[in-house]
């Protein structure tokens, strides 16, 4: 079957570590109270053909990480820096400590594919704004720094990320192939990952690379976007699927989630776009009387008993239950939400969908 055209398109404070790990909007996480950006330094010569300072780009890698300055960073760090990167293994490898050390010092990620505007260079850095990514950090989308080495223009990619049918990856990891048979493998892909779709057979879906290539998916692993809906239980049972995923702060991928990071992309395989930050999320949908919850709803929970600044996102599963992903020294679990831990800080909940 060929295409052409377009188809339709979530912290105690008992602990100084939940203190320093949930995703924040304020102190060493950036929101609207924080400072302003300053304004863009001029831009340099981008050399070897990288997008040039406010163009459109596109994420090359599995993952990258969008870091609050343009390095130096922790040599353990080339895993996720270097290109190829390996962010299974970067992920893989670090301890609580380790994972701590990100808190204030990366902002968020953005998967391969997904598109993104470039604001500066600095040397062998861009500032970037991922686009599909609400904030409002910058109008342009969730902004930081990222090798230039991982993003490309990808004129024909993004042209066709907008007139073709998109697939989007629907498991936690797939694999993406250079050819139809499914049997050369180019890189491992995350969930949520979307490309545009260009002609789907019954085992493999043809997608567009960011470079203009043509790859190959597993049909059973990617849904068409037009295939998006939202279904209670199938966001409960998408978010049962990371169970037990370490936290990474600023993570928005299957390698770990922060707690926002989580539920912006349980949220968009339901084609349901909500922002990036937990505040920011807090800001839409409708809101829910505690005695009137249903599965899918986020729950927010605010400093000074509930009535300060919000500074986590649960989703409410049923039976007075919530799945999150906590902080750095802990992984994505089930807990009550009048659980010590969070039971005093309830702010409220929002409803995206009726």
């Amino acid at each position: 079957m060929n295409y052409s055209r377009s188809c339709v398109l979530l912290l105690s404070t008992m602990t100084l570590l939940m203190l320093m790990s949930c995703r924040l909007t304020s102190g060493l996480e950036s929101g609207p109270e924080a400072t302003p950006a300053k304004p863009a330094a001029p831009a340099e010569s981008t050399g070897t053909g990288a997008p040039a300072v406010l163009s459109q780009g596109v994420v090359t890698e599995p993952v990258t990480m969008f870091w609050s300055e343009p390095g130096p960073l922790r040599d353990y760090d080339h895993l996720l820096l270097e290109k190829p990167s390996n962010p299974a293994a970067w992920a893989a490898g670090m301890d609580t400590e380790m994972r701590l050390w990100l808190v204030g010092k990366t902002e968020t990620q953005a998967l391969y594919g997904e598109p993104v505007t470039v604001l500066e260079r600095r040397g062998e850095w861009l500032k970037v704004a991922a686009v599909k990514q609400k904030s409002n950090l910058n109008n342009a989308g969730y902004p930081g720094w990222v090798p230039a080495a991982h993003i490309v223009n990808g004129q024909v990619f993004l042209s066709e990320l907008e007139t073709q049918p998109n697939i989007v990856v629907v498991k936690p990891f797939t694999k993406l192939y250079a050819n139809q048979e499914l049997t050369e493998t180019i890189t491992e892909l995350c969930y949520q990952t979307r490309l545009p779709a260009l002609e789907e057979e019954t085992t493999a879906v043809a997608v567009r690379l960011p470079d203009g290539g043509t790859g190959y998916l597993p049909r059973q692993d990617v849904k068409l976007t037009n295939e998006l809906a939202f279904s209670r239980a199938e966001i409960v049972n998408e978010a049962m699927s990371f169970l037990g995923l370490r936290y990474i702060w600023a993570g928005t991928s299957s390698y770990g989630f922060d707690c926002s990071g989580y539920t912006m992309r349980l949220y968009q395989s339901q084609g349901i776009s909500i922002p990036r930050d937990a505040d920011e999320q807090a800001r839409e949908g409708q809101m829910v009387d505690k005695n009137a919850l249903l599965a899918g709803d986020l729950l927010f929970f605010a400093a000074k008993g509930g009535q300060g600044q919000i500074h986590h996102v649960a989703m409410y599963i049923g039976d007075g239950m919530m799945i999150h992903s906590p902080n750095s020294g802990s992984s994505i679990q089930i807990s009550a939400i009048d659980s010590r831990a969070y039971g005093g800080e309830y702010w409220g909940a929002k409803r995206y969908c009726p």
